[in-house]
């Protein structure tokens, strides 16, 4: 099972918040995502809806690594 079928699409779109999104990209802490963002490895988030509560789309960051780091972090 890869990391993605934890993700299927059902015809809208897979928000995912910051836990999801790390389980996707293989990291563990807070500061290693907010990292990656600053440095440009992941999108910005497409809906914030708090101060600590922040969605990205799932078809968004999987195209945003596949042109800027094929695939790679």
């Amino acid at each position: 099972m890869s990391n993605l079928d934890k993700f299927q699409n059902n015809g809208g779109i897979v928000l995912l918040d910051t836990k999801q999104l790390k389980t996707l990209l293989h990291i563990k802490g807070d500061a290693t995502l907010w990292r990656y963002l600053k440095d440009g490895i992941i999108p910005q988030p497409r809906l914030i809806v708090s101060r600590s509560k922040r969605l990205w789309a799932l078809d968004e960051v999987l195209s945003y690594l596949s042109k800027n780091k094929g695939g790679e972090i």
